[in-house]
């Protein structure tokens, strides 16, 4: 299964309608990464233009914000959103949880 990267759109001057956030259940957890695979077997049937950030994307920092560290939230939001912006990436789409705190940059 091979997943185009932003980088590798951005570097032939194309970009993704929209950015495939995996996160760090569908990167690491088995079982979720077999729902990581069927969405994106979801994506590519339907045809829509997508790609992932790949090695670029960092957790959304919602654990340490749950623990009670906004600060290093902060810190990891805004890392974020500084790829997402570089990119200029205008739509996200995600399947966990866990990436409900990127919602927040808006």
């Amino acid at each position: 299964m091979s997943v185009k990267t932003v980088a590798e759109l951005f570097a032939n001057g194309q970009s993704p309608e929209v950015l495939f956030w995996v996160g760090c259940a569908g990167s690491f957890d088995q079982r979720a990464q077999k729902i990581t695979k069927a969405f994106v077997t979801i994506l590519d049937k339907v045809g829509i233009n997508y790609a992932i950030l790949g090695k670029e994307e960092m957790c959304t920092g919602d654990p340490v914000r749950r623990a009670g560290n906004e600060f290093m939230f902060q810190m990891m939001a805004y890392q974020n959103i500084q790829i997402l912006n570089n990119y200029g990436i205008k739509k996200i789409g995600t399947i966990t949880k866990m990436e409900k705190s990127i919602d927040s940059r808006e």
